[in-house]
């Protein structure tokens, strides 16, 4: 008989292979034999963990969600920091968070994937993640300079940013064919990091 410490290595596990698998395949491309066999456990596990494939779904969002945000203390020490100095420490944390590819890193593309296609429950991850993320970013721009955090070009440097660090982080082959040598060209020496700094910024004055 499995132990309780047995039973919650079971249900991590299948939230790190599902993570992955729906990151890559999307969830209607994605089977629970599948999730299981990756998981290297039963079908049986996952619906008692589970109860089927749309509850782990959304319990893998969440934790996708819950792994990318700003902890509470990530945003206290933000905050105690100049407002130029912490923008540009989110941004180059996201791209150092971006260029890690391993199979465990799926959060990011997982996520990236449930605003692309808006699935069921996408509603609640905008609530629970997108906007909190969105509004903490904006107080900080807001803060650079000089600004209301709702003032609509604060806001559009925001949405600005994240889908930048979208399109550099994830999809480095689509701006390899649309502009050859780029992404190494802004690989070194902060190169990124220090181009989105400049753009949100002149974007947020307005």
């Amino acid at each position: 008989m499995g132990t309780p410490k047995d039973s919650e290595k079971t249900r991590a596990k299948i939230i790190a292979a599902a993570g992955q698998l729906f990151a890559e395949k999307g969830f209607n491309a994605v089977s629970v034999r599948e999730i299981a066999q990756l998981a290297e456990t039963q079908i049986s596990a996952l619906n008692y963990h589970f109860r089927g494939k749309e509850t782990l779904y959304r319990e893998v969002l969440f934790a996708a969600c819950k792994q990318s945000s700003f902890t509470q203390e990530d945003q206290d020490q933000l905050l105690r920091l100049a407002p130029k100095d912490a923008l540009y420490l989110i941004i180059s944390e996201a791209i150092k968070e971006y260029r890690n590819k391993s199979a465990n890193n799926w959060q990011n593309a997982l996520l990236a994937r449930e605003s692309l296609e808006a699935g069921t429950v996408f509603t609640d991850v905008a609530k629970v993640y997108l906007k909190p993320q969105a509004d903490f970013v904006a107080k900080i721009v807001a803060s650079v300079v000089g600004k209301s955090p709702t003032d609509e070009h604060v806001r559009f440097a925001v949405i600005t940013l994240f889908g930048l660090l979208d399109t550099f982080g994830l999809h480095d082959h689509l701006v390899d064919a649309i502009a050859p040598g780029l992404h190494n060209h802004l690989s070194k020496r902060k190169r990124l990091e220090k181009q989105l700094f400049t753009l949100v910024v002149t974007t947020a004055k307005g």
